[in-house]
This record gives C-alpha cells, sequence and structure tokens, in this order.
C-alpha cells in the first residue's frame, strides 16, 4: 500500500453528534432511536444524492426529503419548514465538527512509512471543503489529493472518480486502499476501481448481498489503526 484515501463523512469524523445536536433541539427523541434515525437520514440522502447533484432536484428539496423521510420512519410527522429548520441547525453544527482522536496517529504512522493520504468525499464542493478546514485535515493532507464530487463532477460509486484520484497520486489501484463507512458507495465503488478497501462499519449495518467483498472490516473505533498498518504490511 502506497496511498491511503479516506470518506470523510461519518468515517473521519462521528456524524451523527451533529445530527443528534441539531434533532434535539425541536424534538424530543428517546436515545435508543438516534442511531436507528441517523442510519434512516443517511439512506434518503444516499436516495436522492444524484438526483440534487445533476439538478433533477433542488438541494433544498433533497434537504427537506431526506429529513422528513427519516422521521416519518419513526412516526414524527414534521412539516417541510420544521425540517428545513432541523436540517439548517445540522448545518451550524457541522461547523463545529472534531477530527475523531483516533486519526493524529494514524496520519502520523502513514508519514513515518512514506503513505501518502488523500480523501474523496461525495457533496456540494464548499460544504465539503467547509468540513475539512473545520477538521484540520488540510495539516495533512495535500490539497491536491482531495477530490470533492461537487467540485469534479462526478460521484462515488462511481469508478471514475478512484480514477481520477489515482491520476493524482500518480498510482495505479492496486497499490491504494479506500476507507469508508459506506459499502454501498465507498466500498464498491473502490473495488470496482480494483483498489483495496477497508469497511469502517462503525454503525454495524448488514453487509449488502453482492459479490463484492472488501478487504477487511473494522467495526470499533480504536480497531481502526491496526487495521491499517496490517494492510500496510
Amino acid at each position: 500500500m502506497k496511498a491511503l484515501v479516506f470518506d470523510l463523512d461519518d468515517t473521519l469524523y462521528d456524524q451523527i453528534q451533529p445530527f443528534e445536536r441539531a434533532l434535539k433541539r425541536h424534538l424530543s427523541v428517546p436515545e435508543e432511536q438516534l442511531v436507528h434515525l441517523y442510519l434512516a437520514f443517511r439512506h434518503y440522502a444516499d436516495q436522492v444524492f444524484e438526483a440534487a447533484a445533476t439538478g433533477k432536484i433542488s438541494l433544498k428539496d433533497s434537504h427537506v426529503y431526506r429529513m422528513k423521510a427519516a422521521l416519518a420512519d419513526f412516526g414524527y410527522q414534521v412539516s417541510d419548514g420544521l425540517a428545513l429548520t432541523i436540517q439548517i441547525d445540522y448545518d451550524y453544527y457541522q461547523g463545529q465538527l472534531e477530527l475523531s482522536p483516533i486519526y493524529p496517529a494514524i496520519f502520523e504512522a502513514c508519514k513515518q512509512r512514506g503513505i501518502t493520504l488523500g480523501i474523496i468525499t461525495n457533496g456540494p464542493h464548499r460544504h465539503q471543503l467547509r468540513k475539512i478546514r473545520t477538521l484540520g485535515l488540510q495539516d495533512w493532507i495535500e490539497q491536491e489529493k482531495m477530490v470533492i464530487s461537487g467540485q469534479v463532477g462526478m460521484t462515488k460509486p462511481n469508478p471514475a472518480i478512484f480514477k481520477l484520484m489515482e491520476e493524482r497520486l500518480g498510482m495505479a489501484g492496486q497499490e491504494i486502499c479506500y476507507v469508508g463507512d459506506s459499502f454501498e458507495n465507498d466500498i464498491i465503488g473502490a473495488k470496482s476501481a480494483g483498489w483495496q478497501a477497508i469497511w469502517f462499519n462503525h454503525r454495524k449495518r448488514q453487509q449488502p448481498e453482492t459479490s463484492v467483498e472488501p478487504d477487511k472490516v473494522v467495526t470499533e473505533w480504536l480497531d481502526l489503526e491496526t487495521a491499517i498498518i496490517e494492510m500496510g504490511n
């Protein structure tokens, strides 16, 4: 492994924290529902992401849809206005993100081993760039090694976005490992491009029925560093 490339959302930081803070400003949601509600939110977000990215629906409408649909699954019927307000608060709290404490040691270990770091993330360019800066990732990763779908016009799991990263790295796919939490976007995308892939399944989702297999599965934050070191040996 010569390069290690990461997903951003819910991989380099715990995305449920800003979601929980936004939700609790407006609704009384039991603690035991939060993770399941968040996973539903992510499901509906993925469902409309391509349509929003290509302009088939507005970004605002996609935000309202994913919030309303997730809440409805758990019996919360909210107006478009309230769904949008929760989304606005969610965006605000994403401006207060903190890098997961496991990563400085991982980044340093990669630096010592001469492993290049990168990011491929789906989302609007400015929005994702703000998160990257808030997390301080520019201190570890060169800007040229950060690929944001909204800037390049390609989205995961399209192998083309992974091939673009190969060009920027100047490496072949088999020399690169990808780490991400979404099986559909991250693992299928990376493996389709001929990369190695670690499924960081800390939400303990069920693996889809597919012939695609990750090289490693990690379900706990504290086990990720060991898995990455093993992949690099």
